[in-house]
């Protein structure tokens, strides 16, 4: 059989050689962000910040302490007790009780302002029960013991009192104080005694005594002090403080980020 040449194969085609390796592209990161740097101005803004912020920070803790305490204190009172007071003589006394501040001129005006109201609470520990607590002009108080021995309280170590004594021309007992007509305030009894005054200018003194007037005084006292001021100056703190806080971190912020340079 005779095959026909419409019946033939064509020949195969010849390979087609490889091309050239195709180029490796690095996978996009995208534009390069700028970058920062600090300028002196910078490091003030962070000094200045840091020197801000921890002045700050005590303004809003003393205020929040503030705040807090005038109104979990006893009758928003902030007392003190000290160590038991006594003397030998008719009296302990506490004479020109801000003989320093009378001296300012200013200081009328902020003891309006402060507004203080000053609580002496005081038990009687000696041979009588009858404890007797008087405020009065210190005038007045000097002439009513100019003749008697009595302790004078100058100062306070560890709530302990530090006394000047005022040796008297006599160590007999002087007329009653419940007797005498000078006392701005006055309370006397068995028991604890409570006196309450509204402080005002001038030179005051209040004294612990027997209320017989007898030598040989000794008492529990409890001093409290109470200021219709303490609240909003607690607010005040808390408010500048707070907007200092807010400054400081700012400034930080500011000079920690530095300047953005293309």
């Amino acid at each position: 059989m005779i095959d026909s040449p419409h019946n033939e194969l064509p020949p195969p085609a010849a390979p087609v050689p490889p091309g050239p390796p195709a180029a490796f592209a690095p996978p996009s990161t995208g534009p390069t962000p700028p970058s920062r740097r600090r300028t002196g101005w910078h490091i003030a803004a962070i000094v200045v910040g840091c020197l801000m912020l921890l002045p700050a920070l005590g303004m809003v803790a003393g205020g929040t302490a503030l705040t807090v305490a005038s109104s979990v204190n006893d009758d928003g009172y902030f007392d003190v007790t000290f160590d038991r007071v006594e003397s030998d003589g008719v009296a302990v006394a506490s004479v020109d009780l801000w003989d320093e501040a009378a001296q300012d001129e200013d200081w009328p005006w902020v003891l309006d302002w402060l507004d203080l109201d000053i609580r002496v609470r005081a038990d009687g520990a000696a041979t009588t029960d009858e404890v007797f607590i008087g405020i009065a002009r210190t005038q007045d108080v000097e002439a009513y013991l100019a003749d008697a021995s009595f302790d004078e309280v100058t100062d306070f170590v560890d709530r302990e009192p530090v006394y000047l004594a005022h040796d008297g021309t006599s160590d007999v007992a002087v007329p009653a104080p419940v007797d005498q007509t000078f006392w701005t305030e006055q309370v006397a009894g068995s028991g604890e005694q409570q006196l309450d005054w509204a402080a005002r200018n001038g030179n005051w003194s209040v004294v612990v005594m027997n209320a017989d007037g007898s030598p040989g005084v000794a008492a529990d006292v409890t001093v409290g002090v109470h200021s219709d001021a303490v609240l909003p100056i607690g607010i005040v703190l808390i408010v500048l403080g707070g907007i200092g806080t807010i400054l400081s971190v700012v400034l930080i912020v500011i000079g920690a980020r530095g300047r953005r340079t293309t």
